[in-house]
Formats: structure tokens, sequence, C-alpha cells
């Protein structure tokens, strides 16, 4: 009954608009979407490889043009130490059963946490990198007080 980090996946995707925009930019490991709901947007980011392919932490910079500058961010990460319960219950010995306090500290180590995250404004466009850990999820979240327009790139 512990969340796993392909649990908060899911629960990331859930909390998505539905409208997604255009992204323009390539990258070997890391994969961008963005997503429109009514004044917000969100960058829902990827670092991931195929078994035996390279891998790396990566820095991503991020633009999303045609923004008002009054806006606030929030960034939930997945990767191997957030959103994620294994370390712990590794720490705990691996049990096979788990007593009532050890799924509670379970549950906790497997929540989505919102972090603030600065933005960067400038001629009608907001910036802001992260970086990407190996094999993570990342979803930023940004609220704006008015409507965004539609063109949008990484």
């Amino acid at each position: 009954g512990i969340p796993k980090p392909t649990y908060r996946a899911f629960e990331l995707l859930h909390h998505l608009g539905n409208e997604q925009l255009l992204v323009d930019g390539l990258h070997p490991t890391v994969d961008a979407f963005v997503v429109r709901k009514e004044k917000s947007a969100t960058v829902l980011l990827t670092n991931h490889a195929l078994p035996k392919h390279s891998i790396e932490t990566s820095d991503v910079n991020i633009i999303l043009t045609g923004a008002s500058e009054k806006c606030s961010a929030y960034i939930e990460r997945i990767d191997a130490s957030r959103a994620n319960p294994k370390k712990l219950w590794q720490k705990m010995g691996e049990p096979e059963y788990l007593n009532a306090k050890q799924v509670a500290q379970l549950q906790i180590a497997s929540s989505l946490i919102r972090e603030p995250l600065a933005c960067k404004y400038k001629d009608n466009s907001i910036s802001f990198e992260i970086k990407m850990l190996p094999h993570s999820v990342a979803a930023v979240t940004v609220e704006f007080d008015q409507e965004i327009k539609r063109k949008n790139r990484k």
C-alpha cells in the first residue's frame, strides 16, 4: 500500500491540463512536455535512457513565451531520493512485514513535495533552469494572474 514512483508519476499526469503546447528543442535523454490549464502551465520533464545507454545529470533551460510577469512557480520531483521510499525501506532492513510506524514513514518518503521555484521575467517570457538527475521526472507548474498565450518553447 505504499505508493511507488510510478504511482507518483501518474499523480503528476492527473493534474495536467488538457491543452498540450508546442515544445521546441532536442536533448538525447531529456523529454519535455508543456500542458496548459486555464491560468497555469505545467512543464513535465523526464530524463530517461534505455538500459545499457549512457545517461547523466542534465541542466535544462526552459523559456515560456507569451507569459505575464505576475506568476509563481513550484516544482515537484521524482528521483532516487524524492517521492521514492525504496532507500528508506532498504535502510529499515528491507522488512517483509511493516509495522504502523514504518508504513507511516514510507508514506511520507513516497510523497510529492512542492518546492517554490524562482523564475526570471524578460520580454514577455519567463525562464528557469532545472537540474535533471538520471531517471527522474520533474513537473514545474507556473501559475499566472491571467490566461497565457499559446506560443511556448523549450
